[in-house]
């Protein structure tokens, strides 16, 4: 029944972003940002499907599988957010925003997606975040500074998944949230 809440269909699409939460939670969110040394946007991702669970615990022990839902909901909004940049960007009248737009907005061959050892590290995650949408070479990118940068942060506080670690260091701010 608990994960039923962060796996419903709904729930990704009903992301918060940090422009969502009140106003007094962001400072708590953005210190936790420089604590951890993660973005504020990724903290509060993790934190709102982590604010969902009634037990924390429960939360831990089923630690990779809510991380494989805070990812996904995590390079979603990365996706559409740098996607909204380079489509913007594509009409700039400087040219070289416009080859970068040009470049991120290229898809990617099978062969670019499997010779590259960080895209093939994070081909499934980012198979089940785009389901039947092509791959992009911004997708590829995003998801493997993303997971480069979460990878880091849990080795840095030896931490088995994000889980467990947005749970012991912001239980307080989880709290908060419900």
């Amino acid at each position: 029944m608990l994960l039923w809440r962060i796996i419903h269909p709904n729930h990704l699409s009903k992301s918060k972003t940090m422009t969502n939460y009140p106003v007094q939670q962001r400072p708590y969110i953005h210190d936790k940002s420089i604590e951890l040394g993660i973005s504020s946007e990724i903290i509060a991702c993790a934190l709102n499907i982590l604010s969902q669970s009634r037990n924390l615990v429960n939360a831990i022990d089923n630690g990779v599988e809510i991380d494989d839902y805070i990812y996904r909901d995590i390079l979603k909004q990365a996706f559409d957010k740098r996607m909204a940049g380079a489509e913007r960007d594509i009409y700039s009248p400087d040219e070289t925003r416009q080859r970068a737009a040009e470049r991120d907005l290229r898809v990617l061959e099978r062969e670019e997606l499997t010779s590259d050892a960080f895209y093939r590290a994070v081909l499934p995650l980012m198979v089940k975040t785009l389901h039947h949408q092509p791959i992009r070479r911004l997708h590829a990118e995003e998801a493997s500074s993303i997971v480069m940068q979460l990878a880091e942060c849990k080795r840095r506080f030896r931490a088995a998944t994000l889980t467990e670690l947005i749970v012991k260091k912001c239980s307080a701010e989880i709290e908060a949230f419900q």
